[in-house]
């Protein structure tokens, strides 16, 4: 079982390393969008794109090793939680797993948020061009020839007297 023990204290500390990696990139994702930077913007969604695979791996791995302790305890897996691990009595690294839990928890909820307001700042960015490219639509069509079937229309011609004396 001190295998165990020590396999799942590594994957949570993984688990923390992949979650800082990944709150950072979330930082860079946020300045390139901030900054229209869409070149940026793609090259750190295929980096959020790849720790988030490690962290469905890690994962994985922490459902297979919380498997190994249910069977070892004669439990079904669903009653074995990190919770439980952490209370055992015979876990030399429950104080140390704990402080992961707490860590991953904070990480997690700092993550949400990150996430929530970078789709807000995307929501926004898109309203703004969409109303941009909507005003320069409007704008264009007062100083176009064309209507919309085709045919050639005559524009007002304005004629302003410029001082140039001065």
């Amino acid at each position: 079982m001190s295998d165990l023990f020590r396999t799942l204290d590594k994957v949570l500390v993984q688990k923390i390393g992949l979650y800082n990696e990944l709150i950072e990139v979330m930082k860079e994702e946020r300045n390139s969008i901030s900054e229209y930077s869409r070149e940026n913007l793609e090259n750190i969604l295929e980096l959020k794109s790849l720790l988030l695979a490690r962290v469905h791996e890690l994962n994985h791995k922490r459902e297979d090793i919380v498997q190994a302790f249910a069977q070892k305890l004669g439990r079904i897996q669903s009653e074995v939680t990190l919770k439980t691990i952490i209370e055992l009595k015979d876990n030399p690294w429950g104080n140390r797993m704990a402080t992961c839990r707490e860590k991953i928890r904070e990480q997690i909820n700092t993550i949400n948020e990150m996430n929530s307001e970078n789709k807000q700042l995307i929501n926004r960015t898109s309203q703004t061009m969409k109303k941009s490219m909507s005003w320069l639509y409007e704008l264009d069509m007062a100083y176009t020839p064309y209507y919309s079937n085709g045919q050639l229309s005559e524009p007002t011609m304005e004629s302003r007297v410029v001082n140039t004396d001065i």
